[in-house]
């Protein structure tokens, strides 16, 4: 069973919109290195496992991964709502955002426009979640080997989002 705490682990915050960065986190939002992917991951090893000890484990890690697919999942809200607003205030300042947006080379501003600011469940250039993002056979050594890796290009990606980003007060950069 899952209880929802209305808090969240961590303080998140952003300094300012840049849905340029918002855009580049849908990768751990809803891409196949992201949280929903993990969360999806671990409940599936979980719910076909044998082992009290182990199923209780995987069952608490996918839910541990569920919280942090809402900490993404609030900075790219965060990272957007300055975009949307500044989009709703007239056509001038839409043409300069969009301008401005656009010369980055990503499409943010379409996921900003379609999705109101919110995370949809898709990773970077837009292409939906899918569920052969899940990566399990049955096999205990075999999955927790692959959780090993997928952890590890996880934090690779996070990483390299680090490395994008001049915003300090971005929450998902801190140290627990």
């Amino acid at each position: 069973m899952f209880i929802h705490n209305k808090r969240l682990q961590y303080t998140v915050r952003v300094a300012r919109p840049n849905p340029g960065l918002a855009n580049l986190l849908l990768e751990q939002f809803g891409g196949a290195q992201g949280e929903l992917a993990a969360a999806g991951r671990y409940f599936t090893q979980g719910l076909s496992e044998d082992d009290p000890g182990r199923k209780d484990l995987l069952m608490s890690i996918a839910t541990e991964e569920l919280s942090h697919l809402e900490i993404v999942g609030s900075i790219i809200v965060m990272l957007n709502k300055g975009a949307k607003g500044q989009l709703a205030e007239g056509i001038e300042e839409e043409g300069e955002l969009y301008r401005a947006i656009n010369g980055n080379g990503n499409d943010s501003h379409i996921t900003s426009l379609l999705y109101g600011a919110g995370a949809p469940l898709t990773n970077s250039a837009g292409v939906p979640w899918t569920a052969a993002y899940i990566d399990t056979i049955g096999e205990p050594t075999a999955d927790f080997r692959s959780n090993i890796a997928a952890e590890a290009r996880a934090k690779i990606v996070y990483e390299r989002l680090m490395n994008v980003t001049d915003d300090p007060s971005t929450g998902l950069f801190d140290d627990p």
